[in-house]
């Protein structure tokens, strides 16, 4: 299927030789959150979320974990987590949303040289942009550059907490399509993540003592929508939940590319999942 099969642009190294790693550690939002937000916060609602997910399965990252047994996983993600709340975060039933920032200061996980750290945020920031009024935002007109900062941020507090050095950096999906975003809304939506994606790049690069590669998860998802009939989903027929962590949802969820309506569902995140598998054991030995 064309959706497993994108190559170019996919990964783009900073150095070329890296070593067997011990581990994955994961910081991020929503899309790999496998029931942090919920053990804190009971929020969302499960069922008919699935066990604190915010999905009706599993997230990608716990489809490659399941295929790499003899590593593993350490998962930060929490669902809400922008890149530093100093900027905007979220909050659910009283609990605050660690951004990726907080999330490196605060959580510890007697992280080595020998882990791979994974960045994955950006959605979250992007939205509260676009949509201020769904987070609580903390500097007024923040911007891309403060998004990026923030990210670059959460690995230059992992290098001098960890001496991490390898870093696997996720760019943010086209959440354009989603349906948070008003029609009105979406070509702009579209470039601020463009500019977003090409922003945050050209920042980790220049992180001195450190080696990046950056996954192309942007065009992975164009590519899973625009051909989401081969996972028997459909686009055009609405997010099973209109909203996000309501209990009364659609009968036909397998059917819905668009969980609710700001994630995918289960069988979008097993492809992501075995897409990203691919290429993390492309780029890396463990």
């Amino acid at each position: 299927m064309r959706y497993l099969t994108l190559i170019g642009a996919i990964c783009l190294a900073t150095t070329s030789t890296v070593s067997a790693l011990d581990r994955i550690i994961a910081y991020a939002d929503s899309f790999t959150d496998n029931g942090n937000d919920y053990k804190h916060s009971g929020f969302p609602p499960s069922p008919p979320y699935w066990k604190g997910r915010f999905s009706n399965g599993p997230t990608w990252l716990e489809h490659v974990a399941d295929a790499l047994p003899d590593v593993k996983v350490i998962n930060n993600g929490h669902g809400g987590a922008t890149t530093d709340n100093a900027h905007a975060y979220s909050e659910f039933n009283g609990y605050v949303v660690p951004g990726t920032l907080q999330q490196a200061e605060q959580i510890e996980v007697n992280g080595t040289p020998d882990d791979l750290y994974i960045i994955y945020v950006g959605y979250n920031d992007l939205n509260a942009i676009l949509n201020p009024d769904m987070y609580n935002v903390v500097k007024k007109n923040f911007t891309i550059e403060d998004v990026a900062d923030g990210a670059v941020k959460t690995a230059e507090k992992l290098k001098e907490k960890y001496g991490a050095k390898e870093f696997c950096v996720m760019n943010v999906p086209p959440f354009y399509h989603w349906p948070v975003i008003q029609e009105g809304d979406k070509d702009k939506a579209k470039k601020l993540i463009n500019d977003y994606n090409d922003l945050s790049k050209s920042k980790f690069e220049e992180i001195d003592g450190i080696n990046v590669k950056f996954l192309d998860d942007n065009a992975f998802f164009e590519d899973l929508i625009a051909n989401a009939n081969k996972l028997g989903l459909s686009t055009d027929n609405g997010p099973c939940d209109p909203g996000i962590g309501k209990t009364n949802v659609c009968d036909d969820p397998t059917k819905h590319f668009y969980w609710d309506s700001y994630h995918p569902e289960a069988k979008a995140h097993k492809a992501f999942g075995e897409w990203a598998l691919k290429n993390l054991k492309e780029n890396y030995d463990f």
